[in-house]
């Protein structure tokens, strides 16, 4: 097992912001793309929906509609959204759109896959990504860690939500918005419980790094 090195770009964090508001309030991941639109100046079928890749083919520039309807989804079954684009806060089906891969460019691990695990929605990360400081607050604990199919480390981390007007620890009512807490308790407990979280995620990761560096020492010293 080995694991990827650290991503260090500047960060963004108005964007991871967004992004996590939109991540723990939105209810993303229950929706199905359908590919029912076909852009001709891109060549690429894609879904319309306001979730999806409808805007992304809007080339006003051209004074032509570059879009025609099609249904290459009829008869098969709609596909699921398993990405969610940490730029656009967006969620998107895998195949159809590859338009978030090149406006996260300069942004590595940027676009993160998504996976379903006891009928939540995960992140699936190394938790060396940029990021991931960031989103500690939106990520509870793994649910899952494994390998890929090149033997590197990652982890599944569920999405922590809660619905707008409600408390983000306890569920209750706030008093006014745009609080996420109802009260000082409650905000004083969450920011604790994310520091224990963070320290967790910080050791796991330590861990892990020491052991790889154990296994690398040891074949280097075999060979």
């Amino acid at each position: 097992m080995s694991l990827p090195p650290p991503d260090s770009p500047a960060p963004p964090l108005g964007m991871v912001r967004v992004a996590r508001r939109i991540l723990q309030v939105e209810d993303l991941f229950s929706e199905t793309c359908r590919r029912d639109h076909f852009c001709i100046k891109c060549q690429r079928a894609f879904c319309s929906h306001s979730h999806c890749c409808g805007f992304h083919h809007s080339h006003i520039n051209w004074g032509v509609n570059m879009v025609v309807r099609v249904d290459l989804d009829a008869g098969g079954r709609p596909g699921r959204l398993l990405r969610f684009c940490l730029h656009c806060g967006a969620a998107f089906g895998a195949g159809p759109c590859s338009y978030h891969d090149h406006r996260a460019e300069g942004l590595p691990g940027a676009v993160v896959r998504v996976e379903e695990r006891g009928g939540r929605p995960c992140l699936r990360c190394a938790g060396t990504e940029w990021w991931a400081p960031h989103m500690d607050v939106a990520l509870g604990d793994p649910v899952h860690a494994g390998e890929d199919e090149r033997g590197r480390y990652y982890e599944l981390l569920p999405v922590v939500r809660f619905e707008h007007g409600s408390c983000l620890r306890c569920g209750g009512a706030v008093p006014r918005l745009p609080s996420t807490f109802c009260s000082d308790l409650c905000n004083r407990t969450h920011h604790r419980e994310t520091e224990e979280h963070r320290r967790r995620r910080e050791a796991r990761h330590a861990a892990l790094a020491s052991g790889a560096m154990q296994r690398q020492r040891r074949h280097l010293s075999i060979s």
